[in-house]
């Protein structure tokens, strides 16, 4: 069993580090396509569809544009975009997550059934109806994308929330007398950490992909705006003469960025799970002492320690007699 643990072990740590490897290329593509907005968008008629050279490492398209800035732009406009989304539709869920899980089962059940009527509907083909109930656009592509984001954040905290009610860290913090606002940012927050940040890593390829897609029908952002989406539909109108180039370079920008933030959510809980490990035998202390066997905090889904709970409020007195035990012995 520990040799199972241990491979797993290893291999989520690669993982996670080819993840953050990825992550920083593409960052610094984004950084990069910061300074390159211009570039990204100047026609030189004289350099069109030149192949992948020394002059641009990308090529040019059909208007003479360097594929290599518009990919590099292009990776600003999906990282600022997906970040924009994630934390708005993030924190929007969160909180009606919080709303539901410690409220009236009334409010719970009226909020789950909208948000269940909500997601009936694929992500992908909402975003569109609501793209073209008000006009097509970056902006307005994002709102949609906004609007299907939030129930997934909201059912799967809420789920957590309600079952953080029933730990005995909130059971003592309402003992006390702490109000239900002040338990859910204190208490309930911290225990959804570990979800949530899931969620987010989650999520955000899933934003990613879907602007792309609405990009690429022509719903999303419009000429010309470099977005991966709709560069690769002006790929798809010069590869059957050659110019294969146009359209790779944006599919392989997207395919690394979605992978790379895949595999950062998988690797999220075993890293969690093994930080929670070391606090764990450090709160133990060195080996021979004993344990006190005093629970110090509310513990997640991966296992982490919440900080601010309630069982923190507890004197250090409560401890003693343990303690005094286990130095008797």
């Amino acid at each position: 069993m520990s040799r199972k643990r241990a491979g797993g072990s290893a291999g989520s740590s690669v993982q996670l580090r080819v993840a953050l490897g990825l992550l920083l290329v593409i960052v610094a593509m984004a950084v990069a396509g910061l300074f390159l907005e211009d570039q990204a968008n100047k026609v030189n008629v004289a350099s069109v569809l030149l192949p992948p050279g020394a002059d641009h490492w990308f090529g040019t398209d059909n208007q003479g544009r360097d594929v290599f800035a518009r990919v590099a732009f292009g990776t600003s406009i999906a990282l600022g975009s997906g970040l924009s989304v994630i934390a708005i539709g993030g924190g929007l869920g969160l909180a009606i997550a919080l709303v539901c899980g410690l409220g009236p089962r009334w409010l719970d059940t009226t909020v789950m059934r909208l948000l269940d009527a909500i997601m009936a509907f694929p992500a992908f083909l909402l975003a569109l109806a609501i793209t073209m109930a008000f006009g097509t656009g970056l902006v307005t592509a994002l709102i949609g994308i906004t609007i299907t984001v939030i129930p997934v954040f909201a059912r799967t905290l809420r789920a957590e929330a309600r079952r953080a009610t029933t730990e005995p860290f909130v059971e003592a913090a309402r003992t006390i007398g702490l109000s239900t606002p002040r338990i859910a940012v204190k208490h309930v927050v911290p225990y959804l950490n570990t979800t949530f940040s899931v969620q987010l890593a989650a999520n955000f390829g899933n934003v990613i992909l879907i602007l792309s897609g609405l990009s690429f029908i022509g719903m999303g952002a419009q000429p010309p705006t470099p977005e991966w989406g709709a560069m690769i539909t002006d790929g798809l109108q010069n590869a059957l003469t050659g110019q294969w180039w146009i359209g790779v370079f944006p599919g392989i920008a997207l395919l690394v960025t979605v992978v790379a933030v895949n595999l950062l959510s998988d690797s999220l809980p075993d890293l969690r799970a093994r930080r929670a490990a070391r606090k764990a035998r450090r709160r133990s202390g060195p080996a021979g002492t004993g344990s006190t066997g005093v629970t110090t905090g509310p513990s997640g889904p991966a296992g982490t320690a919440a900080p601010g709970d309630a069982s923190a409020e507890v004197p250090a007195a409560a401890a003693v007699p343990a303690a005094a035990l286990v130095k008797e012995g």
